[in-house]
């Protein structure tokens, strides 16, 4: 039986899932040195009502520090920081994260090079900050939250899988005893 939780690696499944949080509403993670964009980007994501928190950094060091401390949904990532690269900051993200984070750049100037070169980086979408409401944000938004519940639904019928397989394990060891 051990050997087979180990195979299937049960304990840590459990785990991992239940650190997950439930419901629909999501965390969002706003790395921005700008506090009048933060500010504004707030009020445009609570009206979207598919946020449930919503975490603030002022730089890329401070950004990185609270990704590591809790998980987000999602990230808005500035490009121009004080600091460090928006680009260097995403490919640090992803390197804690994994590939599968959302990470969204945003930037207050239009620029050819820079959504080419977070996209190419690893970045989901990007957004210009001026073009940025509350309907541009639902729409950005929705398939990430979509995401979110395949993902919880998935993971509980892992669970559930996981269950049945040790009754039955259980099951077979009885009767070859």
């Amino acid at each position: 039986m051990n050997k087979i939780k180990d195979f299937y690696g049960v304990d840590s499944i459990k785990s991992e899932i239940s650190s997950i949080p439930q419901g629909p509403a999501m965390k969002i993670l706003i790395i921005d040195d700008d506090r009048i964009d933060r500010s504004s980007l707030k009020r445009d994501l609570k009206n979207t009502n598919l946020v449930s928190k919503i975490v603030e950094a002022e730089t890329g060091h401070a950004g990185i520090d609270r990704f590591k401390e809790e998980s987000f949904d999602c990230v808005l990532l500035d490009y121009y920081l004080p600091d460090k690269e928006g680009v260097e900051v995403l490919q640090e993200l992803i390197s804690i994260g994994g590939e599968f984070i959302t990470i969204i750049a945003i930037t207050g100037t239009a620029s050819e090079t820079m959504p080419e070169r977070m996209i190419g980086a690893g970045a989901s979408d990007y957004l210009i900050k001026d073009e940025i409401d509350t309907r541009t944000l639902e729409r950005v938004l929705r398939p990430i939250l979509k995401q979110k519940k395949l993902k919880e639904k998935f993971e509980k019928e892992i669970i559930e899988l996981t269950r049945k397989l040790e009754e039955s394990n259980n099951r077979l060891n009885k009767s070859a005893c």
